[in-house]
């Protein structure tokens, strides 16, 4: 009995290897992070996923599940750090809510690492096949699927991480999702080059010789020319208020907000386009139509156009919907651009019925109503596809105004939430990725930064330090065409992949694993 007692008490055989592993593998995903901005380190991406693919080898589905679980959630928990301060400090939300609340979305982002190496160790074929095309195909599925469910969450795409890098040449023939085919690729390619390190120099070289040509097909499509210039050259004045988050609803800033922006707009317009940042007026444009008239004769008066981003509302069978918009000033009377893709928890509550009680924790002016129409706005003769801070994580909104004739892109935002984490950093990579995969220049404006430019190849021509108030000066060339990732982005890309993981199941299944 005592010996028993004895071996019962004697620890698990393996344990502590099995939670090394564990913890190597959540290290291994905090360090995706670093592919992005600010820190950009692409190629870093092209080995990132090797554990991963050494994890579906795993023959037991519970711990394949595990390593996925804990790499996604290194890799979410490092890379969607600063929500949380987001959601407590600027959300308001009580710290013993906003931190099950980040870690509900940690955790359900986590999940897709898990299901890719969960049903990676049940994809059949060759090692190579599974390894370069395979499971590089899977990996992209779940992404897809990631940036469409419950709303979308396309944030820490693969693909995106060669905004700097070779591949970038990629994003307007298949875009930041398509590109993390070869990414992956890439990964899985230089795997299987290291496992031949022990059969002469001939293989791994062939390898090799494969990822030369991955990264080749990249710059060779950075060469081509999808869309061409479209009109006069525009010239732009850039404003950022930088107007710290905690003071911008302040009642008694407002005028000092307003009169800000009125200042550093009337310096520059001499421009043909001025831009103020998403909700730079911190009123409803029914409470602030004699600032807004006045500003307009002024505008108007000197030929420029004026841009600006503020909420609205109006009532539809007794009810009042608000919405967060962009109108354009000195441009003729054109209906202001609604935002259409909200912030769940940011400008609405989802399920309101069940989560009756967050409704008010959303900031700013409450709860808002998503717009319907992507139809671009007439900026002296041109057309502005506008996108309202998040909405520019999402490919097929973007497109949605290309398709509607936008020559030129506009994202006006207010990243203040985000303080000075990376998440400024994080969203401005992305709408620099929107300009490469339409083909169209790119005017960014930001309440406290990051405001930029940056022309059809996703080049930043000039940049506002962050939370410095001030105004950027350039003339930017609207571009009209379609790239081939335009017709892709309505959902065909992912249909597309989806198609080929299906036939490489059916073809693999035919052949008996093996090396």
């Amino acid at each position: 009995m005592e010996a028993r007692t004895l071996a019962a008490n004697r620890p698990v055989p393996g344990l502590a290897r099995t939670v090394a592993a564990d913890l190597a593998y959540l290290v291994a995903g905090a360090l995706v992070p670093l592919a992005f901005a600010p820190w950009d380190w692409y190629a870093l991406a092209w080995v990132l996923l090797i554990p991963l693919f050494l994890a579906t080898e795993i023959p037991a589905p519970r711990l394949r599940f595990r390593r996925g679980l804990a790499f996604g959630l290194g890799m979410f928990g490092a890379g969607l750090h600063w929500l949380l301060p987001t959601i407590h400090t600027f959300g308001h939300m009580p710290l013993a809510l906003a931190v099950p609340t980040w870690a509900l979305l940690v955790a359900y982002c986590a999940l897709y690492p898990a299901l890719f190496v969960l049903l990676g160790g049940w994809l059949r074929g060759p090692r190579p096949w599974r390894l370069a095309l395979g499971l590089p195909l899977l990996w992209v599925v779940l992404e897809g699927v990631r940036g469409l469910a419950f709303t979308g969450f396309p944030w820490l795409t693969l693909g995106v991480t060669q905004t700097e890098g070779p591949l970038a040449g990629l994003f307007p023939v298949v875009g930041s999702l398509g590109a993390g085919l070869p990414v992956a690729s890439l990964n899985g390619i230089l795997l299987l080059a290291y496992m031949a390190r022990d059969r002469g120099i001939l293989q791994p070289l062939a390898w090799l010789t494969g990822t030369v040509a991955v990264v080749g097909a990249g710059l060779l499509a950075a060469t081509l020319a999808w869309t061409s210039p479209s009109g006069d050259p525009l010239r732009t004045a850039l404003v950022q208020g930088a107007v710290p988050q905690e003071l911008k609803w302040s009642a008694e800033r407002r005028e000092a907000i307003l009169e800000r922006y009125r200042r550093l707009t009337l310096a520059n317009l001499d421009a043909d386009l001025v831009v103020w940042p998403e909700t730079a007026v911190p009123l409803f444009a029914d409470r602030v139509g004699d600032y807004l008239e006045a500003l307009e004769r002024k505008v108007a008066a000197r030929g420029a156009t004026l841009l600006l981003g503020i909420p609205e509302r109006d009532w539809e069978d007794g009810e009042r919907r608000n919405y967060n918009a962009a109108m354009a000033l000195g441009a003729g009377d054109q209906p202001p651009y609604r935002k259409r893709h909200l912030v769940p928890f940011g400008e609405y509550v989802p399920l309101p019925s069940l989560l009756f009680f967050a409704e008010r924790f959303v900031p700013g002016e409450g709860v808002f109503a998503s717009g319907k129409s992507a139809a671009p706005l007439e900026v002296d003769g041109h057309h502005a596809g506008m996108s309202i801070c998040y909405e520019d994580a999402f490919p097929r909104e973007v497109a949605a105004t290309v398709r509607e004739g936008a020559d030129l892109l506009v994202n006006v935002t207010n990243d203040a939430w985000f303080g000075g984490s990376i998440g400024p950093d994080q969203h401005a990579q992305l709408a620099r990725v929107r300009a490469m995969e339409m083909g169209r220049p790119l005017l960014r404006v930001a309440n406290t930064g990051i405001t930029y430019a940056a022309d059809h190849k996703g080049e930043v021509q000039e940049r506002i330090p962050r939370d410095e108030p001030g105004v950027a000066r350039v003339t930017v060339e609207p571009r009209t065409g379609a790239t081939p990732y335009q017709r892709l982005s309505k959902g065909w890309l992912l249909a597309g992949v989806l198609a080929g993981l299906g036939l490489f199941v059916l073809v693999a299944r035919r052949y008996p694993a093996g090396e």
